[in-house]
């Protein structure tokens, strides 16, 4: 009986692990999707923008965003 509960708990561990596998996959799946996005232009823009003004100082968010959203 001892051999059959330690078969049963094996195929239980080995049911558990594959199960933890495939949320692995998908997890990376979803990273690498993320990591091969396309970049959307218009933000490498503003980067650029933010890149050439150094030194300007915004008193809040808004101020930045106005700046920016041209």
């Amino acid at each position: 009986m001892a051999e059959a509960e330690l078969i049963r708990k094996m195929a239980d561990d080995v049911a558990s692990l594959k199960e933890q596998m495939t949320r692995i996959e998908i997890a990376i799946n979803e990273i690498d999707k993320d990591i091969h996005r396309e970049i959307n232009p218009e933000y490498l823009k503003k980067l650029e923008k933010i890149q050439k003004q150094k030194g300007i100082r915004f008193k809040t968010a808004e101020e930045f965003d106005a700046y920016f959203s041209d």
